[in-house]
């Protein structure tokens, strides 16, 4: 299945024959391509352009462009400098007063500023973007919807989270975005699993009846990754096979979810998944004791404990050192999972402490909006 949203650009370039203005489609272009993980062959889209306007630069060329290469950073291996581009586009774009550039810019600096968790710079341009919108900008305002309901699921409100997402959907519905309905299912599927990791380390309540959560979760992955082959997806290819694994290791699945770990453990790790080295290697530690393989779980536990990244999000060190905790008390070290207990209590707590605090600083960015 074609990417409907490259068709409509494709036949928006065909059309114009202003040379700049053609100049920002292909960056637009550009940018659809990396999102849907084509990021070689974005870049030489970004290369040519690059190359016709060095000797003349144009303020929207520019700013197109920055905000393509930051598109390619993100979903080529989350570099960091990704949002030093995108800050380079919201800057040209608000110099040059190009307002429905502007607004997605910001709208990405949202998204991505929500992914390393600075909430309040995450909260100013998530209103910024949806202020300056307009109604029918739709890959503006899909993205900021997308921003707020991340930010309500991770806080645990999913009654508030939902209504942005719905928006989130029809924008991206309304603009063929096939990449933003792909990455929905998967922060859909991302809360999902993660409300069931914590459940069962830490007894929450689930929101649904027993088992409903699972079923949803798995039919959310796999909505996903159909979706993805479907439209030619390919960016950031461990995110969904790795969710798999983790779902299937609170199932205590294990041998499948040991196959995908084994398989994609390398990519994610040498990419965009450092941080998570520790919980990763926890889930597998803990499937190989549900195989039996006591040797291999005591070795796993040893190497998940030697990872300390202090990039590490706290709930995903909380969860992390709750199932070690778990492995270290099956492998009769009482000592080392009390201490792994605690220390998994006292992450939790902050972590339930920081869900309030986004959960409030949400309702007051997005009141009116």
């Amino acid at each position: 299945m074609a990417s409907r949203l490259l068709a409509r650009l494709d036949a928006a370039i065909a059309k114009t024959r202003d040379p700049v203005a053609s100049a920002c489609l292909r960056a637009e272009r550009a940018g659809g391509l990396a999102r849907l993980g084509r990021v070689d062959e974005a870049r030489r889209t970004i290369e040519g352009l690059h190359a016709r306007f060095t000797l003349r630069p144009q303020p929207a060329v520019s700013a197109w462009l920055a905000l393509a290469e930051g598109l390619c950073d993100h979903f080529g291996d989350l570099a960091p400098s990704a949002r030093d581009r995108m800050r380079r586009a919201y800057a040209l774009s608000g110099a040059a007063h190009l307002a429905p550039l502007h607004a997605l810019a910001a709208a990405w600096l949202a998204h991505m500023e929500y992914g390393h968790h600075e909430s309040a710079q995450m909260a100013a341009h998530l209103a910024e973007a949806l202020r300056l919108a307009a109604p029918d900008h739709h890959a503006a305002r899909a993205r900021a919807c997308l921003v707020a309901a991340l930010g309500y699921h991770w806080a645990g409100r999913l009654d508030r989270a939902q209504p942005w997402f719905d928006r989130a959907r029809q924008h991206a519905l309304a603009d063929g975005d096939d990449a933003t309905l792909s990455a929905l299912m998967y922060d859909r599927a991302t809360g999902l699993v993660a409300a069931i990791r914590m459940a069962t380390a830490f007894g929450d309540a689930p929101a649904a009846a027993p088992g409903e959560e699972q079923r949803e979760a798995l039919l959310c992955v796999q909505s996903c990754a159909a979706y993805e082959a479907a439209i030619g997806g390919a960016s950031l290819a461990y995110l969904v096979p790795l969710l798999h694994a983790q779902l299937l290791t609170a199932a205590g699945d294990a041998a499948p979810a040991l196959d995908l770990f084994e398989r994609w453990l390398a990519p994610a790790t040498a990419g965009g998944m450092r941080r998570m080295k520790r919980l990763l290697l926890a889930d597998i530690a803990w499937c190989h004791w549900l195989l039996g393989q006591a040797d291999k779980a005591r070795a796993g536990l040893a190497a998940a404990l030697a990872e300390q990244d202090p990039a590490c999000d706290i709930d995903d060190r909380a969860f992390a050192d709750a199932r070690l905790a778990q492995l270290a008390q099956a492998l009769g070290d009482a000592t080392l999972a009390a201490t792994l207990r605690e220390q998994a209590q006292r992450d939790v707590a902050v972590h339930r402490a920081e869900q309030a605090r986004l959960a409030a600083l949400l309702d007051d960015t997005l009141a009116g909006l």
